[in-house]
């Protein structure tokens, strides 16, 4: 009977081996370019309205085909009035996958707006992919959450992914560029990649003891799926270079005399983070997750650590440990609350998420902004795979439902760094970054990032600095005001 059980074991454990290596997913590159399709990782209409580019990464955070990133290069530095996106994919994604297509339609979405087509803007998106995907096999791709958390670490700890954004974001700037903007966003996993990887560029320092300007505008990251403790230590070292002026309404150096662009408008923050209330994936299965993990590995012992903004109040670093930033009491710092409904804006020129041409086409007022549908998850029946169809029409849904909302601070750190918490009914759950009424939101960010002039025209973007660090008699003046 021994023998028996011992030949049963060796065929289910060769079968199960067997279902997991048939159910990995392929390593890529899925979009690699060859003698013969030189340009194979550049798509978009035929009419040229937008660009689409894909840079694939592998497990190590080494790049797949290092020609994909020059040919995205290549097209951004084509452009004389680029706009730019770049967009980091987070868990059961990659190259191949629906959210692909949702970035896509977004990028379509943004090229037909009134402003872009009159400034004859070149709309570009660039499509960062790693393996967020491992197994395909429904039902054990949910035991790939920690190996891929892993992943996403790793991609944002090496050089390449960093490089490869300073590179997409400078070439944006050159010299001779009419208009240039450029937006990094990521999701999930692919927001923890985002935060980790530009945190460190964001406090960066030259030898003079000056802060060097990140060369991209604006940074955001939808239900990112890591711990605090980063952007805590982020929100902390912002506090200790930064003190909120309510007259003028802007962050400003702490260090006297501050170098001119050490003062930012408090609507322009470094880093925002956007999270729904109702993320189950990052609001309760990943405390539940890191609880288990520190008792498997018996960690324990936790230093005590400042809040920041908190005035010397400390509190155990396994907080910030077992908790996602925009799950975290002690790091929120804005709320989204609803202000009622509201008519419609007349004269708008789209006819799909028209609240988001309507929070694009003036400048903010009092950090107020529209949605225009019912969270539904109707966008979902547009994408079930990674194609995108250009030509598609997409009708209106009908069932336009007109709310007005506002960004409002309600406490901790009062520094460039927004974490967001955000009612379902704009982002519902982990994965409603696409939704009308989210995308709706970020257009009324992009506004604030980038408000109109006089003309009603995007003013140029100007490179922000941040200043040098105080002197700790001064730091502690500040404190104590």
């Amino acid at each position: 009977m021994r023998g028996r059980d011992s030949i049963w074991y060796r065929v289910l454990f060769s079968l199960t081996l067997a279902i997991l290596l048939g159910s990995c997913e392929s390593y890529g590159p899925f979009h690699p370019n060859t003698a013969t399709e030189p340009l194979n990782s550049i798509r978009g209409p035929s009419d040229g309205r937008y660009k689409f580019a894909f840079i694939e990464f592998g497990d190590q955070g080494s790049a797949l085909d290092t020609s994909q990133r020059a040919a995205a290069l290549n097209v951004i530095r084509q452009a004389q009035r680029p706009l730019l996106f770049v967009y980091i994919h987070g868990w059961m994604n990659n190259a191949n996958s629906g959210d692909v297509c949702r970035f896509e339609h977004f990028i379509d979405m943004a090229s037909r707006l009134p402003e872009v087509t009159q400034g004859k803007i070149n709309v570009i998106g660039v499509y960062i992919a790693w393996r967020g995907k491992d197994l395909s096999a429904p039902g054990l791709d949910l035991l790939t959450f920690w190996n891929r958390k892993l992943t996403g670490g790793a991609v944002a700890a090496q050089n390449s992914c960093l490089a490869t954004i300073n590179e997409l974001a400078l070439a944006a700037r050159e010299p001779g560029k009419q208009v240039h903007h450029c937006v990094l966003m990521g999701h999930s996993f692919g927001g923890l990649v985002l935060s980790n990887t530009i945190s460190h560029s964001i406090l960066d320092a030259s030898s003079t003891g000056a802060r060097n300007a990140s060369p991209w505008d604006m940074a955001v990251a939808f239900n990112p799926a890591d711990d605090s403790i980063g952007t805590r230590q982020l929100m902390s070292e912002l506090d200790y270079l930064y003190q909120y002026d309510p007259s003028r309404g802007a962050y400003v150096g702490r260090t006297p005399g501050a170098e001119e662009g050490a003062v930012t408008n408090e609507n322009r923050p470094l880093l925002i983070v956007l999270q729904s209330e109702n993320d189950q994936a990052t609001g309760k299965f990943f405390p539940i997750g890191q609880s288990l993990a520190n008792t498997v590995n018996l960690h324990y012992h936790w230093d005590k650590v400042p809040v920041p903004g908190g005035n010397g109040q400390k509190v155990s670093e396994g907080e910030f440990q077992t908790h996602t930033p925009g799950n975290d009491k002690y790091l929120v710092n804005f709320h989204v609350v609803p202000l009622g409904g509201v008519t419609p804006p007349s004269d708008l020129k789209t006819y799909e998420n028209r609240a988001f041409e309507a929070n694009l086409r003036q400048n903010v007022r009092g950090r107020t902004f529209f949605t225009s549908e019912e969270n539904d998850g109707h966008e979902k029946q547009f994408c079930r795979g990674s194609d995108y169809n250009p030509d598609e029409t997409r009708p209106p849904t009908g069932k336009e439902d007109w709310r007005r909302w506002e960004f409002v601070y309600t406490g901790n750190a009062r520094v460039p760094c927004w974490i967001v918490r955000v009612p379902k009914e704009i982002i519902w759950g982990h994965g409603g970054l696409w939704s009308d009424n989210s995308v709706a939101m970020f257009g009324a960010l992009y506004r604030m990032h980038f408000p109109l002039n006089a003309q009603g025209v995007p003013a140029p973007s100007q490179p922000v600095r941040v200043p040098k660090a105080p002197d700790t008699l001064t730091l502690n003046q500040d404190k104590l005001r």
